[in-house]
């Protein structure tokens, strides 16, 4: 239940983002059509104006009357107006120039007897859009005539571009408002990740507490017991010594047991500073691999120094040694090895055993599992913990050639003594 928790929290924490972000598109695109629909209308609004005014001074000062249509038509939004009869004939144009000439769009005549007014986007000559407006009127007694307002759409259409500009800004907003959820997932995470480790931690030391506590009660019994089984083997002509030394081996492994119990259930103390690698290294293979029937190679290239306990950084290492050994039984090449990356050193131990099961993997580090027969499962938990409460990791994997390597990091001398 609790790994759903912060799964819940990153589930509702994505949906309000993509509503967020889904409210905001909406609306910026809803107003951009807007702008665009109210640009368009108020192009509309205003050649009907200019239209109705026109024909109203047509109207109102007959046919050779163009003083005022021409005075109407001249606001600075027109790009130019004209007047047009049945057949085309243009006999008023805000161009002197152009009175008298014909429109060559054909069935405009048709058109005009029609009576529908519209208006349209178009392109001048010139590449300058424009908007078209014709509007159809009819004096009393006479044949329909086409008044035609050209509109410059500078102003209209910075309004459009405006608006289409929004998208920038709420591509910034967007970004933002997902950057600051992102950060905000990761923090959660790492919040609930922490609180996960404390309450691990908290009930790993209870029971290192308890563990301690029994392993002591167990070591001081076994003492007895061996005190004994010591003194009646070494008396003269006692009897049952093959049962005695039973009993002793069974006490040595009990002891064995209990002593990697208290090494690691107790609290651990650091004594961190430059380790040399490669004579920690040899000294482990020596004192683990020296009556071991395989070969063990050795490469570290001197010079190599860990910052860590060099003590319990020995321990992890020989543990590796002997689970690599044991791997391989009696034959086969152990390889041990170091460099450094960076600031740090990477140490591998790998063997050509038989690999590691899927299904064991996941298991590796939990303390009491083992595949061995004679095993505690203490070994690589304690060396997880000891690794960890150096700086560093460790990992155990596959080779793709087979067998498996244990990868132990940690800082290098130059960069832990800086950290």
């Amino acid at each position: 239940m609790r790994s759903a928790v912060p799964v819940a929290l990153r589930a509702v924490l994505i949906l309000v983002l993509a509503a967020a972000s889904g409210a905001i598109v909406y609306v910026t695109h809803r107003n951009t059509r807007n702008a665009g629909a109210f640009a368009d209308l108020s192009l509309r609004s205003t050649a009907l104006a200019l239209s109705a005014a026109a024909e109203g001074a047509l109207r109102a000062g007959g046919r050779g009357e163009a003083g005022n249509v021409h005075e109407i038509l001249s606001d600075r939004v027109v790009a130019y107006a004209l007047i047009a009869e049945e057949d085309g004939t243009i006999r008023f144009h805000t161009n002197p120039k152009m009175a008298g000439t014909r429109l060559t769009e054909p069935g405009i005549g048709a058109w005009l007897r029609s009576g529908a007014n519209f208006g349209r986007r178009i392109v001048l000559g010139t590449g300058v859009p424009a908007y078209e407006y014709n509007y159809v009127f009819r004096r009393r007694g006479a044949a329909p005539e086409l008044l035609r307002i050209v509109l410059n759409t500078a102003g209209a259409d910075r309004i459009v571009s405006d608006a289409r500009r929004m998208w920038w800004t709420v591509g910034g907003v967007l970004a933002l408002l997902w950057t600051a959820g992102l950060l905000l997932e990761r923090e959660m995470a790492r919040r609930f990740r922490l609180v996960g480790e404390m309450a691990k931690r908290e009930r790993l030391s209870l029971i290192g507490q308890m563990t301690a506590s029994l392993a002591h009660e167990i070591r001081n019994a076994l003492g007895s017991v061996k005190g004994f089984a010591q003194l009646a083997a070494e008396k003269p002509g006692a009897g049952g010594g093959g049962a005695i030394s039973a009993v002793l081996r069974g006490v040595a492994r009990m002891e064995s047991l209990v002593n990697e119990l208290l090494l690691f259930s107790r609290e651990e103390v650091y004594d961190l500073r430059p380790v040399d690698v490669g004579a920690l290294v040899r000294d482990a293979v020596a004192a683990d691999a020296s009556q071991w029937s395989g070969r063990v190679d050795v490469a570290v290239p001197p010079g190599i120094c860990a910052f860590a306990d060099g003590e319990k950084l020995r321990r992890v290492v020989a543990n590796g040694v002997r689970n690599g050994m044991e791997a391989m039984q009696d034959r086969g090449t152990l390889r041990v090895s170091a460099r450094e990356e960076g600031r740090r050193v990477a140490i591998r131990i790998e063997d050509a055993g038989r690999g590691i099961p899927e299904t064991e993997r996941p298991l590796l580090f939990t303390p009491f599992h083992t595949t061995k027969t004679d095993g505690t499962g203490l070994g690589l938990a304690y060396s997880r913990k000891v690794v960890e409460g150096m700086g560093g990791r460790i990992e155990l994997a596959n080779r793709k050639e087979g067998g498996a390597v244990l990868s132990i990091v940690l800082p290098s001398a130059e960069g832990g003594a800086r950290a």
